[in-house]
């Protein structure tokens, strides 16, 4: 008797099992949302000084990190054939690439903020192809290391 019921039940015990864990889900994730946000928001409004120095601890926190990676990357793709070699003038168009990056999402934001749409236009396109252009100098500076040429076996 138990069979049959579960046979006859079964596409919809198995829809409300998918039902309930999707609530489950959506349940947890507002939660954890919650219990991480507020106390966040709590510190943020009360210690508004800590908090900002909390915050930007972090910011800092992870771009060491990020560095760290890249170099811990860099290092390990030097003994790797496939991988391109970086050149140094490369590493610094990468750099310069990253602070016209940030002048140009500030310039445009002071720009935007101010009401000034025509000028933030103009700037937007010019900012867009000087740092186009520096990718394009960054990509033909990176050079592939030679391929590795496996030994010919005629015997089998």
């Amino acid at each position: 008797m138990n069979r049959a019921v579960r046979r006859s039940f079964g596409g919809w015990i198995d829809a409300v099992t998918k039902v309930g864990f999707f609530l489950l889900l959506a349940g947890g994730s507002a939660a954890l949302g919650f219990a991480i946000a507020w106390p966040l928001w709590l510190f943020a409004t009360s210690q508004r000084k800590a908090y900002t120095i909390f915050v930007l601890c972090l910011v800092g926190a992870g771009t060491v990190a990020l560095v760290a990676r890249g170099v811990a990357r860099r290092r390990r793709a030097a003994r790797d054939r496939g991988v391109p070699r970086r050149a140094a003038f490369s590493a610094f168009l990468a750099a310069i690439q990253v602070v016209v990056v940030l002048a140009g999402l500030w310039a445009e934001a002071a720009l935007i903020a101010r009401g000034l749409w025509l000028f933030s236009a103009v700037g937007f396109l010019l900012w867009a192809a000087i740092v186009w252009v520096m990718g394009i100098g960054r990509r033909a500076l990176k050079k592939r290391k030679r391929p590795a040429i496996p030994a010919e076996n005629k015997d089998e």
